[in-house]
């Protein structure tokens, strides 16, 4: 390159644009130059016009990096708000003044300042536009460096400038070009930068002025790097004299000792560049580089940069070697220094890093490297010092070791000496394979290097050594080893010791790494077999014989020793490789192998070390090369062992041996194997043992058995999956999954096989495990197809017939959906497929031959039908039943139901069984219906006490309605059965059942009660018949025959309010009226006429009935006569005649009359009269009269007769629906709910004056009825606060001790514990907690309103029996606070209005676990607000820390600030109702100030206040509030702090009243100022040391102060009285200075 100077070069004319298409045009070289200091002049601001842009770029001169960022950000808002479009940008003042400040400010320390420095330059260019080129050369420096800023953010903002105007890679280019001259004089004045000039050392720490000096440094050896990287020669040549100004400054190559890694390694990369850009000047720079670079490089630190360091060097030595030699003119060597550098490893460097230095060790000079023995050995040192380095990644360890394998071959070849040689690997390269087989601390050194690759490459470096003195010395290296390893497994700990199993556990362990590098090195042995140098395979003999002494040891030592057991396997393992070839060595294992057994039987089954023998010997089986001796050890072993078969072991070591493929084939060919394999089989299965399931997996594992014998097991095990008990067999499932997995084809061999499978797995797969069992299930089914003849026999079996191995309903549906989806049709076989019918009816036969329960007659449509029948069965419980109890037409129903819902159609069954079907259906889901609203035993269920007897029920009855509602949606001509076959289906059913109502039994009952169902699902659908009349006139049975009775009852209520307008039955309801005068009580004729006559009025609104009212009058007075001998009618008459009741008298109310008040009379008869026989007789009766009477009650425009009855009756009527509520009631019912909610409804509205005694109410709480329980509490809770108030005043008169009430406490004292109910049943609320809960809101219902005398008393009432301890420990396990989980309250959405009060209403609105933390909460917050002190002593004495902990942090975020502000605000409240003081006392000042939790109290005493302050803590109440004086007036210190804690006891040991303390501290004021008169002397009570007058004159009897006694005597001179003038004896008057004054 010549060394011309550059010419400068005129502009282009171009212009910029913001769309960056144009480019720049060239500039001078003679541009001014970039000045970097802080010393820098600054700008000229005064021609800016804006005064905020001149106030910002002043900022920009502060040293507050927050202040210049704020600065940055408005410059750019201003330059965007001013784009070019406007006014051409921003002005040029803005433009000159940020040139002189964007080269200090992109370099500023803060990142964010740098960064918004380089958008404000950009955001300028787009303004400017074309205005902004000649601004260009003065920044360009600066913008391109921050291209190479380190931070990302910072370069990425000065790129993107950059990149939307130079768009292409050409331009770019092109860019630099034309700012070569001006980068070149950025870059030249940058690197003559230090620290002290770029940052003011007063106001910039040393580390954040070294950051700025690197920053700089960098940029300016990447603006160099980038010019030479990217302009051509001939470029460069222009400016060639700038490029020598550059590089003869010394920092340009000191810089590779900079203490900044991206320094460095951009003062490698120039090296790099300038060897093949600028090679003349590197050859004229090699002295100062051999300095430098070179031996100040090896010195300094390199992290980070030593692989581009060490890749600079080598480009370097490669072009010039000499720099090493005849360049370097230090004192100490080079190669000293390189062996410093090695030491240091990589320098947290790459793997490249000793790929680099492997190249450099090829091309540095030969004189720099160690010739002689001890040199070499210290280079190597050094190298694996710097190997094994702490810091030293473990990524670099393969390259690292085979740079230094590669130096040491090197140093081989340069040694002239073999025992020089024979020394150098000895120290060098075998440690790495020794460490490798036996690690110890003291060769840890060498731990990096056991890495496969580096271990095949220290054999070979000896090993393939053409120094035979090498060869020679690792043989003899690998025999000392081999001795060494045996002597190790020799001298290993018996099995005596302690540390036997770790001592056989490192031998096992050296014997793995021994036989994996042996194959290693036996595999690269056979892959250059035939090359130019092959690799010799020198471990193999020594392993040979390593286990032909391992073996006899073992042998020796009865197979204790494992360890060398695993060895034998490893080296099967790992280098199968040395049993490939014959040779006598081999052939002497494999004989002591195959006589193991033989030899050694019970010894080596019972030894640890049998499972790797025979490991072993598998193993052999996979060497191609010795299959024939393999089948010889196997047969020979599994001979033996069959003798030794009961041995502890063998049944391990058998399963073992067969389980290889290739052993499979030799199983098979012993008869006498394949025996014991299916007789241990069994053995496993049925005795469902936990050991020998891998000898039975392994035998299907590998097919092991033949075809005869596999067959013999499946069908033995089939045999035994139910055992003698009729318990399922859970080995012999368990064996079956295990075949069903492996043999699939073994469980479908033949049909009988198969019939018996499936069934037996069914019934199994229902109770048991189900998972594994539906999965053998499946296996099973494999073959829908072919198993689907199978499948009806299957499916009338299970559901034609039950007990308790039974299939599942839902088991036997899901097998025919599986059929169908196979393919098989469904109209072939669904006849085969629906249930028997003929079964179906006479298992129905016990059921529907009973009398029903009477209180159903509440729920059903036919209502009073339920009183006729009157024959009856006796249930049967013997009728057959499934293990949950269901009978057999409860499994047909839900059979069918299920088949329907899945979408079976019974289209292709013929009509008569299809009215079958339905009909049965109907009838028995009636029956479930029953029994879910009476909850009865032995019905279609045993039982439904278990929730999922209870879910299969409600199911059924859902689904078959929805079902039979189906059916009736196309059937429009059912009364005539023209058209579709739904309506021929509906009108054979309706028929069919009209038939069999007539008979007045239960059956014709149950088949009415169907009819009627059916008959409203119709009307519903398709309305009341245009032909309705005819109809019901051809069927003849509106009529009051007991062969017609059910069927019209049934048609009646099937049609309900669509059959108003008949004309028909108009006429009926006419005659059943003209009928009524003719009956008589006690007759069944009578009854008769009553059900038809309720039946049919029910269909016509209340009141509207189509009868003459003379008529009506007249069965009224009929029934009424019936009513004056209540007690010659039975249970039935009395429903009836109320029903009736209920009717006529709404459409008379304007009838004066006794009807009136006989039917009240005879309603309160009802509700008193003792109960005799079951419920289920009374329940009828106390609900039509409950109905009755509410109707009469609800009357509009009562007649005077009537409102004089319910008045007159008012009293008895409230007593008699009190024992209503007492009413027995054995179990929870529908109908007993209905009645009790009648019951309670018209309870909680009796005034609570006719409560005489509120003690029978208690009781109540308890009861099992929540509806009772709600009454009862919803009364007391009424009652309890107005009768506090009666009691409190009792109390104060009498002077007694307040008592709860004891029936009360006594609900308290079976308190709940969490242990005693499940999760399930707790989150269902159980009655039981929910009286004592509730009991407990009654007791603090009666603190509410009692005074604080009565409250005391109440609170040493719970505190005498501990009540308070149960109701807290259930209380917080039932939260959640006893397991360190409380409830959240904000997540459950319990507000403050929760907390505070509890509607009982309301929660039981809520779901069941919700309404019992609502409660819960609700009482924890009653308990801190009455009885706090109770609270705290539970919780001092409370054993569970996690339980404080949790209640107190809890308490303190939801309640403490609750009751302190209910404190807060009684205390306002108070304070604003304050009695006005006596005339010779003052009023009580109080403030409180609820952000500060603070009440402030003072009382007046003579112009002063005396006042304290009561704080309350954030944990109140479960911390005290605090007492504490604020000013003492009139009394001494003594008393005063006498009168706090006196405030503070009372508030404590009251229940935390603040009033009362309150009360106290006034109290004692103004009893301590009563008498008290003003000083004489000062006319004041209080004197200036705040005490009152103390000191009387003996003769006038006045009062003075002290103190102004004491200024009298001294300003009058004498000791007299001031009034009088007698002397008075000042005692004490000497002593001055403690009086004050």
């Amino acid at each position: 390159m010549s060394r011309k100077p550059a010419k400068s070069r005129a502009t282009s004319g171009k212009t910029f644009t913001s769309s960056g298409t144009s480019s720049f045009g060239a500039f001078s070289p003679a541009s001014r130059g970039t000045d970097l200091s802080y010393l820098a002049e600054p700008p000229d601001l005064s021609s800016i016009s804006d005064a905020n842009v001149v106030v910002s770029l002043k900022n920009l001169q502060k040293k507050d990096a927050t202040t210049k960022a704020k600065a940055l950000e408005e410059l750019v808002t201003y330059v965007q708000a001013h784009p070019y479009e406007r006014d051409g940008g921003a002005e040029e003042p803005i433009l000159e003044a940020w040139d002189q400040l964007y080269p200090r400010i992109s370099i500023d320390n803060s990142r964010r300042v740098r960064e918004l420095s380089h958008i404000l330059q950009f955001e300028l260019m787009k303004s400017a536009r074309k205005r902004s080129e000649k601004h260009v050369p003065k920044i360009v420096g600066s913008w391109l460096a921050g291209t190479f800023d380190k931070d990302k953010a910072v370069s990425r903002a000065a790129i993107e400038g950059l990149s939307s105007f130079l768009t292409t890679p050409e331009k770019v280019v092109q860019f630099w070009k034309r700012c070569q001259a001006q980068i070149l004089e950025y870059a030249s004045n940058a690197i003559k930068e230090t620290a002290e000039t770029l940052s003011d050392e007063r106001s910039t720490n040393s580390d954040d002025a070294e950051a700025k000096y690197h920053r700089v440094l960098g940029s300016s050896l990447a603006l160099v790097l980038n010019l030479l990287q990217k302009l051509d020669l001939p470029d460069l040549e222009k400016f060639q004299d700038n490029y020598d100004q550059f590089f003869e400054q010394d920092k340009v190559w000191e810089s590779v000792t900079i203490n900044d890694t991206v320094v460095r390694r951009l003062s490698c990369h120039l090296l790099s560049v300038c060897l093949e850009k600028r090679p003349g000047r590197i050859e004229a720079d090699l002295a100062r580089l051999s300095k430098t670079f070179l031996a100040e490089g090896l010195k300094s630190n390199q992290t980070g940069s030593a692989a581009d360091y060490v890749n600079a060097l080598t480009e370097l030595t490669m072009r010039h070697p000499n720099v090493w030699t005849s360049e370097y003119r230090g004192k100490k060597s080079l190669a000293s220094r390189l062996r410093e550098f090695l030491e240091k490893g990589s320098q947290s460097g790459t793997p490249k890093f000793w790929v680099s230095f492997n190249q450099l060790l090829d091309v540095i000079p030969t004189a720099i490297l160690p010739k002689d023995l001890d040199g070499t050995l210290e280079f190597l040192q050094s190298m694996r010092l710097g190997l094994t380095r702490r810091e030293e990644p473990r990524s670099n360890a393969v390259d690292g070791w085979s740079t230094y394998l590669n130096t040491a071959r090197r140093f081989i070849q340069m040694l002239k000496s073999g025992e020089d040689r024979v020394k150098l690997v000895q120290e060098n390269i075998f440690p790495i394979t020794a460490h490798y087989l036996y690690p110890t601390p003291e060769t840890s050194s060498w731990s990096s290097g056991s890495h496969q690759q580096i271990l095949i490459r220290a054999y070979t470096s000896t090993a393939s050594s053409p120094y035979d003195d090498l060869v020679e010395a690792t043989r003899l290296e690998w025999s000392q080893w081999k001795d060494n390893f045996k002597d190790r497994i020799r001298n290993s700990l018996p099995e005596a010791s302690k540390e036997h199993e770790k001592s056989q556990k490192s031998v096992g362990d050296e014997g793995y790494r021994w036989f994996t590098l042996t194959g290693l090195i036996s595999d690269a042995h056979e892959r250059t077999l035939g090359s130019d140098r092959p690799i010799p395979n020198i471990p193999a003999k020594y392993s040979l014989d390593l286990l032909q002494d391992i073996l006899k040891l073992l042998e020796t030592r009865n197979w204790k020793p494992f360890g060398a057991a695993a060895t034998v396997e490893a080296a099967f393992k790992k280098s199968p490789r040395l049993f490939r070839e014959s040779s006598h060595g081999i052939r002497e294992i494999l004989d002591y192998l195959a006589n193991l057994l033989s030899r050694n039987g019970h010894e080596l089954l019972r030894s640890p070390a049998a499972a790797y023998i025979f490991s072993s010997i598998n193993l052999l089986g996979q060497i191609p090369e010795q299959r024939q001796e393999y089948d010889k050890v196997w047969n020979k072993n599994i001979t033996a062992l069959l003798k030794h078969v009961e041995s502890p072991g063998a049944l391990t070591a058998l399963t073992t041996l067969i389980s290889t493929e290739h052993a499979s084939i030799l199983a098979k060919q012993i008869q006498d194997l394949q025996g014991e394999l299916v007789k241990r089989c069994l053995m496993f299965a049925i005795g469902a043992t936990d050991s020998g399931w891998d000898l039975f997996d392994s035998v299907f594992a590998f097919s092991t058995l033949t075809d005869v014998a596999a067959r013999r097991l499946v069908k033995e095990l089939g045999n035994h999956i139910i055992d003698a008990s009729g318990q399922p067999n859970q080995g012999v499932i368990k064996g079956l999954r295990l075949i069903a997995d492996k043999k699939p084809d073994l469980l479908l061999q033949d049909e009988a096989t198969h019939m018996s499978l499936m069934t037996n797995l069914l019934s199994v797969s229902e109770r048991f495990d189900a998972t594994s069992d539906i999965a053998t299930l499946k296996a099973l089914m494999d073959d829908p197809s072919a198993s689907s003849s199978r499948l009806p026999v299957l499916v009338q079996r299970s559901i034609s017939t039950a007990d308790q191995n039974s299939l599942a309903v839902d088991t036997l549906v899901q097998q025919v959906i599986q059929a169908s989806a196979a393919g098989i049709s469904q109209d072939e076989q669904l006849e085969l497929l629906v249930p028997d019918t003929t079964v179906w009816k006479q298992e129905l036969v016990p059921f529907v031959q009973q009398v029903p329960n009477q209180s159903l007659s509440l729920t059903s449509t036919i209502g009073g039908a339920y009183f006729l029948p009157t024959s009856s069965t006796p249930p049967s419980t013997a009728c057959q039943r499934d293990r949950d109890g269901c009978s057999i037409p409860g499994r047909m129903a839900r059979y069918t139901t299920k088949l329907l819902s899945a979408g079976f159609q019974l289209d292709a069954v013929p009509l008569l069984k299809r009215v079958e079907i339905v009909i049965y259906l109907s009838l028995t889901v009636g029956l479930v219906t029953d029994q879910l609203t009476v909850m009865s035993e032995n019905q279609i269920w045993s039982s439904l006490s278990s929730e999922a007897f209870l879910s299969d029920a409600e199911d059924l009855v859902s689904s078959a309605r929805k079902i039979i509602i189906g059916m009736t949606d196309d059937a429009d001509s059912w009364r005539d059965g023209a058209g579709t076959g739904e309506s021929r289906l509906m009108h054979d059913i309706v028929r069919r059942l009209i038939d069999e109502a007539k008979s007045l039994a239960p059956a014709g009952l149950y088949s009415a009660r169907v009819l009627s169902e059916l008959l409203q699902v119709l009307t519903e659908n398709h309305g009341f018949p245009s032909s309705a009349e005819q109809w019901l006139a051809e069927l003849d049975i509106l009529k009051n025959t007991s062969s017609a009775v059910l069927p019209a009852v049934a048609v009646l209520g099937g049609f309900g309010e669509a059959a108003s307008a008949s004309r028909t039955v108009s006429t009926f309801c006419n005659r059943l009226i003209s009928d009524i005068a003719g009956a008589n009580p006690g007759q069944e004729k009578s009854l008769i006429i009553l059900v038809l006559l309720d039946s049919c009025m029910q269909i016509y609104d209340t009141g509207e009935l189509p009868v003459a009212n003379n008529r009506l009058v007249f069965a009224v007075r009929q029934l009424t006569s019936w009513l004056e001998t209540p007690e010659d009618l039975d249970y039935r008459f009395s429903t009836q005649i109320c029903r009736c009741l209920q009717r006529l008298l709404p459409c008379i109310k304007d009838v004066y009359g006794p009807y009136w008040e006989k039917t009240m009379d005879f309603c309160i008869y009802l509700w008193t009269k003792s109960t005799t026989g079951p419920l289920e007789y009374r329940l009828p009766e106390v609900h039509a009269s409950l109905r009755l009477f509410l109707t009469l009650q609800s009357l509009e425009e009562p007649n005077d007769d009537l409102v004089d009855a319910l008045q007159s009756s008012a009293e008895r009527r409230s007593a008699a629906l009190i024992e209503l509520l007492k009413l027995p009631r054995e179990k929870d019912t529908q109908p007993v709910e209905i009645v009790n909610s009648l019951i309670c409804r018209l309870v909680e509205k009796i005034p609570l004056h006719h409560f005489k005694d509120l003690s029978e109410l208690y009781g109540l709480v308890a009861s099992d009825s929540r509806n009772i329980q709600t009454a009862a509490f919803n009364v007391l809770h009424k009652a309890l606060p107005a009768a506090q108030e009666n009691l409190s005043l009792d109390v104060l008169l009498e002077k007694k001790d307040a008592q709860l009430p004891d029936e009360l406490l006594s609900l308290l004292l079976d308190a709940p514990t969490l242990e005693s109910y499940s999760d399930e049943v707790l989150a269902h609320f159980p009655t039981p907690i929910r009286s004592y809960l509730l009991s407990w809101r009654l007791v603090f219902d009666s603190f509410k309103a009692a005074a604080f005398k009565v409250r005391c008393d109440y609170a040493e009432n719970l505190k005498a029996a501990n009540y308070i301890g149960p109701l807290m420990d259930f209380t917080f396990d039932v939260l959640g606070h006893s397991v360190a989980h409380p409830l959240n309250l904000d997540k459950a959405n319990f507000t403050t209005d929760h907390i505070r009060e509890y509607d009982v209403n309301l929660a039981e609105a809520e779901a069941e676990e919700r309404n019992m933390q609502w409660l819960l909460v609700h009482l924890y917050y009653l308990v801190l607000k009455y009885v706090p002190n109770l609270f705290k002593a539970w919780y001092l004495e409370c054993r569970s820390k996690q339980t404080k902990i949790a209640v107190a942090s809890w308490m303190t975020k939801y309640f403490s600030p609750i009751i302190i502000s209910e404190a807060l605000d009684d205390v306002s409240n108070w304070s604003a109702t304050q009695e006005p003081p006596a005339e010779d006392e003052k009023e009580l000042i109080v403030k409180v100030s609820r952000a500060a939790r603070e009440i402030t109290a003072g009382y007046e005493v003579d112009e002063l206040q005396a006042s304290i302050s009561i704080r309350i803590p954030q944990d109140y109440p479960l911390e005290g509030v605090t007492v504490s004086g604020i000013n003492r007036v009139a009394v001494n210190e003594r008393k005063w702090q006498s009168w706090i804690l006196t405030t503070q006891g009372v508030i404590t040991f009251s229940g935390g009243s603040i009033i009362d303390g309150l009360t106290t501290f006034r109290r004692n004021i103004v009893g301590a100022m009563k008498g008290q008169t003003e000083c004489a002397i000062c006319y004041s009570i209080i004197s200036t040391d705040k005490k009152t007058p103390d000191k009387r004159c003996q003769t006038c009897k006045n009062l003075f102060h002290r103190t102004c006694l004491y200024k009298w005597f001294q300003s009058s001179n004498q000791n007299t009285c001031p009034l009088c003038r007698n002397p008075i004896d000042y005692i004490g008057s000497d002593r001055r200075a403690t009086r004050g004054v």
